[in-house]
């Protein structure tokens, strides 16, 4: 077909649309582009035709056939991305920001899951890690370390992190988080010498450090540790805050130094720190040891008036210490709370109410927590 074109005067137009007939029928485009239409002569005017060059002998290509398929993920800058471009400052931008984050972070779990259960070398740790998508950020590290419970795999984990990050803002916080897996597993050694592996490196540790490694002793029943890691921290420009300094009373009643537990203690009640249950426990023993019936009673007065709330463990001492200042009315009393509070008793529970009740004319009351326990059983 010969090459036409539309033309400003009306007399070629003519012409141009003669020819146009007498040719053959061009197959139709598919296309989502406009259809052309023809108009009649009779509505065109001399004001409304526009010069355009319209080539009808150029071949359709495949471009012309389908529309390209344009990204997704056009930025207003003309890039591409792999992701679609959301205003910031939209509503839905924090929406989709949330569910971003959230589903890494399940993907992150899976992966500290997947490193508990994996054989502790390298290799593995190494596959494991190189499953996600994309590059593990020190952010995500530390969730992924913070989750984990197998010292072994963690600590390999943690040699790779430390080598594919270029540069830690805040190396301390991965060995922090790392000490706190070696505490899940009661590892006291391991989390100690991943302390001297951190100085070597010149990193410094902070509170969280001492705090953690401090709690990994109460929890390894090694209380001559944490007095000793507590007394480290002034050489390392550490300050203790109430949270450790709670801890420590603990610590110190264990290890049979009452004085400096119950002075930790005094300063807690002066400067209203936050004593956790154990803490409390401790101090109730302390005196309880020492024959002090009326000082078991006052500390877990204060526990209530600061609203802490006693478990088991404070009722059973309680008990047992009622019982040899044979006080049965008062271990019955506490007893009561301890029902009242939703605590079910255990052995310890009866076998503190026997020897409370045995020592006093409470031979009823006796009988029926024979009745109870041996219910119990059944």
């Amino acid at each position: 077909m010969a090459c036409h074109h539309l033309c400003s005067s009306t007399s070629s137009l003519a012409c141009d649309l003669h020819s146009l007939s007498a040719s053959p029928k061009p197959r139709p485009i598919r296309s989502s582009a406009p259809s052309l239409k023809l108009l009649s002569f009779s509505s065109l005017s001399k004001t409304s035709i526009q010069v355009t060059h319209v080539s009808l002998k150029d071949p359709l290509t495949k471009e012309t056939e389908k529309p390209p398929k344009l990204s997704f993920s056009q930025y207003p800058d003309g890039k591409t991305n792999t992701h679609a471009w959301v205003n910031p400052r939209s509503p839905r931008a924090s929406c989709l920001r949330q569910l971003s984050y959230d589903s890494r972070y399940s993907s992150l779990l899976q992966v500290a899951e997947s490193l508990d259960s994996c054989n502790p070398n390298e290799q593995d740790v190494l596959t494991v890690l190189t499953s996600l998508r994309y590059d593990v950020s020190e952010r995500d590290a530390v969730v992924v370390l913070n989750n984990m419970s197998n010292p072994h795999t963690a600590l390999l984990a943690l040699n790779h992190i430390q080598r594919t990050l270029r540069k830690p803002s805040r190396e301390v916080i991965l060995y922090n988080v790392t000490i706190k897996v070696f505490r899940k597993s009661k590892d006291m050694n391991g989390a100690e010498k991943l302390f001297d592996e951190m100085l070597q490196r010149g990193v410094k540790p902070d509170n969280v450090t001492f705090s953690t490694l401090i709690s990994c002793a109460r929890v390894c029943a090694l209380p001559g540790k944490a007095v000793e890691w507590f007394e480290k921290m002034p050489t390392y420009g550490c300050d203790p805050h109430d949270v450790t300094y709670s801890a420590m009373m603990d610590a110190y009643g264990r290890a049979a130094n009452v004085d400096m537990a119950f002075t930790l203690y005094d300063r807690a009640r002066t400067e209203k720190w936050r004593i956790d249950p154990v803490t409390f426990s401790t101090l109730i023993k302390i005196y309880w040891i020492s024959g002090n019936y009326d000082g078991c009673l006052n500390v877990y007065g204060e526990m209530k008036a600061l609203g802490a709330k006693p478990n088991v463990i404070i009722y059973n001492t309680l008990l047992d210490a009622m019982g040899r200042a044979k006080r049965p009315w008062q271990a019955k009393t506490i007893y009561k709370e301890m029902i009242t509070n939703g605590f079910s008793p255990n052995r310890a529970t009866y076998a503190s109410l026997l020897r409370a009740y045995a020592r006093a004319p409470y031979g009823e009351d006796a009988l029926n927590v024979c009745k109870a326990q041996n219910c119990g059983r059944q």
